[in-house]
């Protein structure tokens, strides 16, 4: 019954999230892998400490202390197997050192996932871990995205932009658009009333702000992707608070600056090929076309291998010097051009194997465990914004979404582990009722 299936959920949270020696009074187990990812996490998102790489080492060197296997996930080897595909790029590209530097730090980005699936072990530390990452974006890009806006003015032609990596306005959008995984990830699953719950709120309301204040087509279209299947389920479910967030959202629509609507009205001048040039003012979508363009011509005389990975900027301007070094401003065509078709079906296998996986968590913690489908839910649907996101911005050499698939791997595992500890607990079904069901409600 119910009692059973709670008391089942308390147990096993606190079995599976036990401290150890070394844990912390609030539950979380730390380990030197946790620690020195955080701090790596820590310095890749605010450029605040020099200490990246020592950070990375310290975290690197716990793994192999740990008396825990290592996790190697079956999307962490197709990650691999990616790399060893443009690896033997490279041995044909006409871009060596282009590829050389670009496959190092690649290797480094696959480290970083391999400590992230270690690190984050128990549904305590992925929780500890968005906190962490919602809390540390907000006070640092999205606070000082905030002030450049509205008080230095410090803008790009009227569109927000952050510092450092957060400085294009289309990049800042889509890094935003997945922080808001976290944040309504922790509205959802945290018990009512608790702190954990109202800062997850407060975190969200920033990021639509900002996301809105880009102004970026790809931005929008990302939010409202996410948007539509988080506000069916929750008007199933939690209407009250579907009509709370449809507020939110609908205030910051309202108080967007009248050159974002005019830049989400030329998304309709992109149906046709011949009015495609009066989408923005600044020629940017008819810049688009022609990279498109000549990234199909690339696709086309290097369907197997590409031209070599990171070497995309290089071969556009060599294919048409008057476009210069421009990117493909599209994450699927880049990866397509620069690793060839089979490139671009083992970087959709790496998505889709973890997508996947937390489908069938959710699934089997519907009943048992709902708060916890609830995190895997929102996390979910800032995924599939990012990768909308994706389609109008060259992503996959950022080392973020391969954190963000790490969390969402290491999420659905922990799920999983409660799930499996949810049954242990439950009392067995006497013989009677499993060969007379009916007999034994009647009774």
């Amino acid at each position: 019954d119910r009692r059973t299936v709670f008391e089942a959920t308390r147990v096993s949270g606190i079995v599976a999230d036990r401290p150890t020696r070394g844990g912390s009074p609030w539950g979380l187990t730390l380990t030197p892998a946790l620690v020195g990812f955080v701090v790596y996490m820590f310095v890749i998102m605010t450029y605040r400490l020099p200490i990246g790489t020592l950070a990375m080492v310290a975290a690197l060197t716990g793994l192999v202390l740990q008396r825990e296997a290592l996790r190697t996930p079956t999307f962490l080897w197709l990650l691999a197997a990616w790399m060893a595909w443009a690896v033997l790029g490279y041995t044909v590209t006409r871009y060596p050192d282009l590829v050389h530097e670009s496959l190092i730090e690649r290797g480094k980005i696959f480290l970083v996932t391999l400590v992230a699936v270690n690190a984050l072990r128990t549904g305590t530390q992925v929780r500890y871990f968005m906190l962490f990452l919602l809390v540390t974006y907000v006070l640092f890009p999205v606070r000082s995205t905030l002030v450049n806006y509205f008080i230095t003015g410090n803008t790009m032609s009227g569109r927000a932009i952050g510092p450092f990596i957060y400085g294009n306005p289309n990049d800042l959008a889509a890094l935003t658009i997945m922080m808001l995984g976290p944040a309504l990830a922790l509205w959802a699953s945290a018990a009512s009333g608790s702190w954990v719950r109202w800062v997850g709120v407060a975190g969200a309301a920033p990021l639509i702000v900002v996301i809105v204040l880009t102004q970026s087509r790809g931005g929008f279209l990302a939010l409202a992707t996410m948007a539509l299947p988080s506000a069916i389920a929750l008007g199933r479910r939690r209407p009250w608070t579907a009509l709370a967030f449809a507020a939110v959202v609908g205030l910051t629509l309202h108080l967007a600056p009248a050159a974002f609507w005019d830049r989400m009205a030329g998304l309709g001048k992109a149906r046709r090929v011949e009015t495609i040039g009066e989408m923005d003012p600044e020629g940017s979508a008819r810049q688009r076309f022609a990279v498109l363009q000549n990234a199909l011509r690339i696709i086309d005389d290097h369907p197997l291998l590409g031209v070599g990975l990171g070497a995309y900027e290089q071969a556009n301007f060599d294919y048409n010097p008057a476009l210069g070094h421009l990117d493909t401003h599209n994450t699927y065509l880049n990866i397509m051009a620069e690793t060839g078709l089979p490139g671009v079906v083992l970087f959709l296998a790496i998505v889709t194997v973890v997508v996947r996986g937390a489908r069938d968590a959710r699934r089997r913690a519907r009943r048992a465990l709902p708060a916890e489908a609830e995190m895997l839910r929102w996390l979910q649907y800032a995924l599939t914004g990012y990768l909308t996101a994706g389609l109008f911005g060259s992503y996959s050499s950022l080392t973020f979404p391969y954190i963000f698939l790490a969390l969402l791997w290491s999420a659905s595992q922990a799920v999983r582990a409660q799930c499996k500890a949810v049954s242990a607990a439950q009392p067995p079904v006497p013989a009677d009722e499993n060969l007379n069901p009916v007999a034994a409600r009647r009774r």
